[in-house]
């Protein structure tokens, strides 16, 4: 698969951050008892673990965008659906039901976006936006003690480490790869593409976009649900306020991986190394006794320095193409 675009620069910027990490902090090197250095990429894989459920939402997220809408309701969705799959764990069900009842529910909240976006004709950031604010009540309607347990065998499946590689990294990995290739490869993503680049001139060719937004709005309410129920299984508690956040740091993902917020430009290879940029990036603040607080606005400002990207780039195609048609 040929790279382009910001891909190489972020490979480049991920293994620096590693080295750095690595010199600097006990991230990938510790002594052991005789004093010896040894390479230990427990740290690492944490970091993977942790992040696994961004990985897959921020995959979702990617169609969406480059489809040209966005979705502002997945960190409560998210937020939602890992609650249900607690609550369904305790009430003895069977594992993989505990696993389905999230993304089933994270399907239907997609279902209703991708319906009054694409057929109410109702911008995709108010739509969302309203979603996100109904979502977070229902979460605090449905858990006022604050937080509600898994239970041990829900957990067990999310701690498993098949192949010494945890089961959320399984998932994460299968799922981007399949959606990197059906992006790529299939008549689907290149219409998604076709939308996001021009609306107008996808109508014109036969690809009607208001199909388009409404199946990825509705693939991304799947992803946020299999993306809960993965962050879920590896919990023994579920907060209602989890998720807070969480929109920003997948949008961050996707436009520091080089997808153009327009849409139309972009891969789930490089939203995959902007996820893996940005939690690198936490790490660093974490070993370096940054406050938390910085946290966000570092995402703020890494989000504006990619959209300042996007439209100078945006821009210099626009001048390349006036002075080609004059």
């Amino acid at each position: 698969m040929k790279w382009r675009g910001r891909e190489p620069f972020l490979l480049i910027m991920n293994v620096l951050l590693v080295a750095i990490l690595t010199v600097t902090t006990p991230f990938l090197l510790r002594r052991d008892a005789a004093g010896a250095v040894i390479l230990d990429p427990s740290a690492f894989r944490l970091l993977l673990d942790n992040y696994a459920a961004t990985f897959i939402g921020a995959v979702g997220m990617t169609l969406v965008i480059l489809a040209g809408q966005i979705d502002l309701s997945v960190g409560s969705a998210l937020a939602l659906c890992a609650v249900i799959a607690a609550q369904v764990s305790q009430m003895g069900w069977p594992v993989p039901l505990a696993f389905l009842a999230p993304i089933l529910v994270g399907t239907l909240i997609g279902l209703v976006n991708a319906t009054v976006v694409a057929y109410g004709r109702i911008h995709a950031i108010l739509v969302t936006l309203g979603m996100m604010t109904i979502l977070r009540g229902l979460v605090v309607h449905l858990v006022p003690a604050g937080w509600v347990a898994t239970s041990d065998a829900f957990k067990a499946v999310g701690l498993a480490r098949p192949l010494g590689i945890s089961t959320s990294i399984w998932i994460a990995g299968a799922f981007a790869l399949i959606i990197a290739l059906v992006a790529r490869y299939t008549r689907w993503g290149r219409e998604i593409y076709a939308v996001g680049s021009n609306p107008q001139a996808a109508t014109i060719i036969g690809i009607p976009p208001h199909r388009i937004w409404f199946t990825v709005l509705l693939f991304n309410g799947f992803t946020i649900g299999l993306a809960s129920a993965v962050h879920a299984s590896r919990f023994g508690v579920i907060q209602n306020n989890i998720g807070q956040g969480f929109e920003l740091l997948l949008i961050t993902a996707v436009v520091i991986g080089g997808t153009s917020i327009f849409g139309g430009y972009g891969s789930v290879g490089g939203t995959l190394l902007g996820v893996l940029f940005l939690a690198l990036v936490r790490s660093a603040l974490i070993y370096f006794r940054i406050p938390a607080l910085w946290e966000q606005a570092v995402y703020g400002a890494f989000l504006l320095f990619a959209v300042g990207l996007d439209i100078a780039r945006t821009r210099a195609w626009s001048r390349v193409l006036r002075g080609g048609a004059a």
